[in-house]
């Protein structure tokens, strides 16, 4: 069954060269937003900014008994690392292509954080390419 997981995330926003520790502390500041998102569109000044945008979304799961669970990524613009209860599952490096993680043997049964972390450097495009989570996921 595959079913859309656009809602109830969190986002914040980091200079290049952030410590992960230093993003997931209890001192980083999360706004609200649902998918898809730009985080470069906020600013039309700064429409290349190098950044970090990491996106968190927190789960829960009933039972994993006989079951295998993925994330599916219709798009992530771009240099993504998927971290799920603390744990890499993944990078995925290219920000046009859609892409999949079985995370089943990262899950537990009750509560799970998702963390999406994703770079954004120029020059990378011909054009804008927006930066973030810019299409659907599903799990």
């Amino acid at each position: 069954m595959k079913s859309l997981f656009n809602d109830n995330w969190n986002f914040s926003k980091h200079p290049i060269g952030t410590s992960l520790d230093s993003i997931c502390s209890a001192d980083t500041v999360w706004s609200s937003v649902d998918l898809p998102h730009d985080w470069l569109i906020y600013d039309t000044n700064k429409l290349y900014e190098d950044s970090i945008g990491c996106y968190r979304k927190t789960f829960t799961i009933d039972t994993l008994a006989g079951k295998r669970i993925s994330l599916l990524f219709e798009g992530v613009y771009m240099n993504t690392t998927l971290y799920i209860n603390g744990k890499t599952v993944g990078e995925w490096k290219y920000g046009y292509t859609t892409f999949l993680f079985d995370i089943t043997e990262f899950l537990c049964e009750g509560e799970n954080t998702i963390l999406v972390h994703s770079v954004y450097e120029s020059p990378n495009t011909r054009w804008y390419s927006g930066a973030g989570i810019y299409r659907d996921v599903y799990l």
